[in-house]
């Protein structure tokens, strides 16, 4: 029996816990981090520098270069970093996200949710790198032996796949993936273009749990695709500011965003990078 996931109206599958008992790893963490009892630890103000993108914007400009990283969290290593506008207090920017200029968490040693809310401010990397600075120092702080991970969403991954099926002008080529797939592994090739499209599989009714199941190698297999071609073509992506730090891509982590902007944008995939060459 399928669990129903509607992508409408945005409900999750109602055995959601089976799925979290198999995940290192989930967005739980970010309403965790939310809701927990908080104690600001630090504070660090962003040297100025000079960024050509805000050559038309003075007032972006003074806002990024003023800007302060705060960072909180527990004793067991769950952690928030966001970047917020001089002036701005810590306890209000806690209650009002819309004040954050960008945000990013930590989970023990695995880095995750890097945003840049305020997009007109420029690009990840440029934006966020001064939370990453910090989550990597902290980590390093907290354990030399540890090595730092992250984990990168992959917006857009299903309408890829989706445009991949049969070719399309961004994507003249059908896809080698899933044209094997379609010859060799019809139930694999079919779960994939369920999970893409959000219309359920010939013989079923909903997209669910076995549909997942039986997609699991397959979309990882595209999902890496996907990965490694957001590489060069997109340097909005959060995969991007981890590649600009020499991260590099090492697998990717199968249902590890099942909110429905997740589902519904890559299936809940999302890349892991290992991050063991930035220096602290």
């Amino acid at each position: 029996n399928e669990t129903i996931i509607d992508r409408e109206r945005g409900e999750l599958p109602v055995t959601h816990s089976a799925f979290t008992m198999i995940l290192p790893f989930s967005t739980r963490w970010i309403q965790a981090a939310a809701s927990a009892t908080i104690k600001i630890s630090h504070i660090r103000r962003i040297p100025t520098t000079t960024r050509t993108f805000f050559a038309s914007s003075t007032d972006h400009a003074n806002l990024l270069s003023n800007a302060t990283v705060h960072r909180w969290g527990d004793d067991d290593g769950k952690r928030s970093y966001i970047l917020i506008p001089d002036g701005i207090e810590i306890e209000l920017a806690q209650k009002v996200d819309q004040l954050h200029l960008a945000r990013l968490f930590v989970d023990q040693n695995l880095i995750y949710g890097a945003k840049v809310v305020q997009r007109t401010l420029g690009t990840i990397q440029d934006v966020c790198q001064p939370l990453l600075d910090m989550a990597v120092e902290d980590i390093a702080k907290s354990s030399s032996s540890t090595t730092p991970m992250a984990l990168a969403s992959l917006d857009g991954l299903s309408e890829w796949v989706v445009s991949s099926i049969e070719g399309s002008s961004t994507h003249p080529s059908k896809n080698e993936t899933l044209q094997k797939l379609k010859k060799q592994e019809i139930q694999s090739y079919e779960a994939c273009v369920a999970i893409a499209t959000g219309i359920p599989r010939p013989g079923h009714s909903v997209v669910g749990q076995g549909t997942y199941r039986d997609a699991k190698d397959a979309w990882c297999q595209l999902a890496m695709e996907y990965a490694n071609n957001l590489a060069e073509e997109s340097s909005s992506s959060e995969s991007a500011l981890y590649r600009a730090n020499h991260g590099k891509l090492i697998g990717i982590d199968y249902l590890a965003d099942t909110s429905r902007e997740g589902l519904m944008e890559a299936g809940g995939a999302m890349a892991r990078f290992q991050l063991d060459n930035l220096e602290p």
